[in-house]
């Protein structure tokens, strides 16, 4: 099945919005594999690695969330 985009905006937002969420699925993963090799006791330099892999994840996500309201705001329709 193939989707034809009537609207260049529309279609524009949805690309973009794939582009987020495609960024914000990057930044988890790599938080994962920070966590997945955390060590015991947790120096300050790793600390400092997954605090700003933390924050790089939450802005993506945030950029995600916005991106998908501007869409839902475009097409009139309050988002759940």
């Amino acid at each position: 099945m193939s989707l034809v985009a009537t609207d260049k905006h529309l279609a524009h937002m949805v690309f973009d919005l794939s582009d987020a969420f495609r960024a914000f699925s990057t930044e988890a993963a790599k938080l994962g594999a920070l966590l997945q090799r955390s060590e015991e006791p947790v120096s300050p330099e790793w600390y400092d690695e997954l605090q700003k892999q933390c924050i790089a994840e939450v802005q993506a996500f945030e950029e995600y969330l916005n991106r998908k309201e501007k869409i839902f705001a475009y097409l009139r329709v309050e988002s759940r």
